[in-house]
């Protein structure tokens, strides 16, 4: 049997791709195969670049979409604090507030509360302060001590004493004394007298803002009703 029916039956071996002659000098030994790589496969290589190119271009792309919409909520928020008043403010807040991009949510929910505390509707700007509350640092904080002082506005002092409570011991203590100086309100109002001097007596020990005098008048002020029956 000849050599050249032998070489018919037996499979062909896969074609290298060939270097172009203007790198083959250019290119050392061990560096061709990868070389060889890189040409058989720049079309798949080039297809994941372009991959990469596209998303990169579609993260810049939110990126700016987002902050349009931010912008365009801060003018529409602007608009309805120069234009509106009174309940027609709380309304268009409120309906605004449903559909505001997150990085302005807060200041709309913040303006909902404080205008709605203004026109006396507690129970509208307690669900606004509820709605603010989940926010990290500062914003949180004053967020509960509001909507503590919406729910006891609107009659409901032990909702507000139980809120109050809960922020008490999950603040700093700077913040813990203006937490504690609504909460001795809060709970002489829910005729929690004993509280109630509890936190001022707790105030009064950490003042340093000259207000012992005032507190301690607190707390003799209230140890006496509580001898009288609480009257």
């Amino acid at each position: 049997m000849s050599e050249n029916k032998i070489r018919k039956g037996l499979p062909r071996a896969q074609q290298q791709p060939a270097i172009p002659e203007p790198l083959k000098g250019e290119v050392s030994g061990e560096a061709a195969p990868l070389l060889r790589f890189v040409l058989d496969n720049a079309r798949y290589i080039a297809a994941g670049l372009g991959v990469l190119v596209l998303a990169a271009g579609a993260g810049a792309g939110y990126r700016w979409w987002a902050a349009e919409q931010a912008r365009e909520a801060q003018a529409e928020l602007g608009m309805i604090t120069v234009t509106k008043t009174g309940a027609e403010r709380v309304q268009a807040l409120e309906t605004f507030a449903a559909k505001a991009p997150s990085g302005v949510r807060n200041a709309v929910l913040l303006d909902l509360a404080a205008a709605a505390m203004e026109q006396k509707d507690y129970d509208k700007a307690a669900s606004a302060w509820e709605r603010l509350a989940a926010a990290d640092g500062a914003t949180g904080v004053v967020a509960r001590i509001g909507r503590a002082q919406a729910l006891s506005q609107a009659g409901k002092d032990a909702e507000a004493l139980a809120v109050l409570e809960g922020l008490e011991g999950s603040v700093s203590e700077i913040s813990r004394n203006a937490v504690r100086g609504q909460l001795a309100v809060v709970a002489e109002r829910a005729g929690k007298l004993d509280r109630a001097v509890a936190a001022y007596e707790q105030l009064m020990a950490s003042d340093t803002g000259g207000n012992k005098d005032y507190f301690r008048s607190r707390v003799e002020a209230l140890k006496a009703r509580m001898q009288k029956g609480g009257a």
